[in-house]
């Protein structure tokens, strides 16, 4: 009698194989670290940085396969060095970009994620994967997607202000990609 309850999902696994029909799909995880500690200077109120996701192992062993993007998160310690209390955003780019100056990177790039607020020197904050998914913006996310998707290389721009200098430790880009043949 046992053996009469695999006779039914055998046959259908045969079913399957004989035709040639094996679906395969999974999610894959990448996490792209970024500098760490990095500074978002109070020099220029940002700090710039070019991520290759092609260096990222899950990444490129699955480039062929990868159909879209399920979740994503910026995280990191986010720390107030100096100035009164501040929002953080980043901006995204396609590819391997040089913007000069926080107007530059406001006309040519596309707000990806924040406002994330910092409390006054020497406050710190945990920005972990649940809250980092409710400051993403639309239309950043869709050049996001299209760059993970069409060869994983875009430009990071962290935003703070002038008076500030804020570091960031433990920094990282944590993607759940959908793959599959």
């Amino acid at each position: 009698m046992k053996s009469m309850r695999w006779i039914l999902p055998g046959l259908a696994l045969a079913a399957l194989l004989g035709n040639g029909c094996i679906l395969v799909s999974g999610q894959i995880f990448a996490k792209f670290q970024l500098p760490n500690p990095f500074l978002i200077s109070s020099a220029n109120a940002f700090q710039r940085e070019f991520v290759d996701l092609t260096t990222v192992k899950e990444y490129s062993d699955n480039a062929d396969k990868l159909k879209g993007l399920s979740d994503i998160a910026v995280v990191g310690k986010f720390k107030n060095l100096s100035g009164p209390a501040v929002s953080v955003q980043i901006w995204i780019t396609p590819g391997n970009t040089n913007l000069a100056d926080v107007n530059a990177i406001k006309a040519g790039a596309s707000l990806l994620w924040g406002p994330g607020s910092i409390g006054a020197a020497t406050a710190e904050h945990d920005i972990g994967w649940n809250e980092s998914a409710k400051l993403f913006n639309a239309v950043g996310k869709n050049v996001l997607i299209d760059q993970v998707l069409h060869g994983g290389k875009f430009t990071l721009y962290f935003l703070g202000n002038a008076s500030n200098e804020l570091e960031v430790d433990d920094g990282a880009v944590l993607l759940t990609i959908d793959a599959g043949k």
